[in-house]
């Protein structure tokens, strides 16, 4: 037989004394896709998220992105230096190993993920608070710059 458990308690809540959460400040933070991620470049030395993973980077990579999806697009661009872009678009032929996907336009505001230590460094572009992630780039040849101070 099941218990009873009513035991006609006198069940009354007080009023108002619950306490309400309080918004502090709603902050567009920054986020992430890999829907444009295309592992099949540089041409002959194709990064991929396989290779990451055996160079060990993979870890490194996923430790920026949520220290950056902590910040709004304005902290991780000027004020942080979390994210690099590049003005003028895509860089040119010369200066990269890469091509733009053919479903992807060469003036969105293209840039970088630093700070993995090292050479390596993540491509993408920037739309509103969102980066795409395009390039995996371990050996820094998206955009290749001169050496200095050698």
């Amino acid at each position: 037989m099941a218990k009873d458990r009513s035991k006609k308690k006198v069940r009354s809540r007080k009023e108002n004394t619950r306490e309400e959460r309080k918004i502090i400040e709603n902050r567009e933070l920054m986020t992430f896709s890999f829907k444009d991620l295309d592992q099949t470049q540089p041409n002959g030395k194709c990064e991929t998220l396989t290779l990451w993973q055996e160079k060990g980077l993979l870890p490194l990579l996923f430790r920026r992105l949520t220290e950056i999806s902590q910040l709004t697009r304005d902290e991780a661009c000027n004020k942080q230096n979390q994210i690099k872009i590049y003005p003028g678009g895509f860089p040119d032929d010369k200066k990269t190993d890469f091509v733009v996907p053919p479903h992807l336009d060469k003036n969105l505001a293209w840039g970088v993920i630093e700070g993995l230590g090292g050479l390596p460094r993540v491509a993408g572009y920037l739309s509103e608070n969102t980066f795409y992630i395009v390039f995996l780039d371990s050996r820094h040849r998206f955009w290749i710059s001169e050496k200095k101070h050698t």
